[in-house]
């Protein structure tokens, strides 16, 4: 077949009278010039034929019955709801939720025991936090040096 052949499916049309008469005019034209495609509505043909030869079988019974009859024999019943807990069942947890608190309550209080009372931290501690970096170049004097009020010890 050329690309200029017309498709399958509306060689199928033709065969089957759903085109319109001027697409079927136009099929037709082209069926009787082009051999590929004659063959091909003469194979439709004869498959139309051969359909139409095959025997009617009617099976006597209705089988969406048996079938509805099978699946409900093999239906599965719903599992139950799960019972619901009682207060007791949550004993464990709670207990485990609390020794784990209390535990990380006396680690902490032994950690900072030995820090004699000391709250807060040094304040040279957080001079990281500072917006000039140590060892950097101050932007003025005002940048290297805290005020007094701010810093009782004085220069940095």
């Amino acid at each position: 077949m050329h690309e200029s052949c017309p498709r399958t499916v509306d060689i199928s049309a033709y065969l089957d009278h759903e085109q319109s008469a001027v697409e079927r005019a136009r099929l037709q034209s082209h069926l009787a010039t082009c051999p590929q495609c004659g063959a091909m509505l003469a194979g439709l043909r004869g498959l139309r034929d051969e359909l139409r030869e095959l025997p009617e079988e009617t099976l006597g019974f209705d089988l969406s019955e048996v079938i509805r009859g099978r699946l409900a024999a093999t239906a599965r019943p719903r599992p139950a709801p799960s019972p619901r807990r009682r207060w007791f069942e949550f004993v464990p947890m709670g207990l485990g939720a609390g020794a784990a608190l209390s535990l990380g309550l006396f680690i902490g209080t032994g950690l900072t025991a030995g820090s004699a009372g000391v709250v807060a931290p040094r304040v040279a501690a957080l001079a990281v936090f500072d917006p000039v970096a140590p060892g950097s170049l101050c932007a003025g004097a005002e940048a290297c040096f805290a005020r007094p009020a701010a810093n009782p010890g004085g220069a940095r």
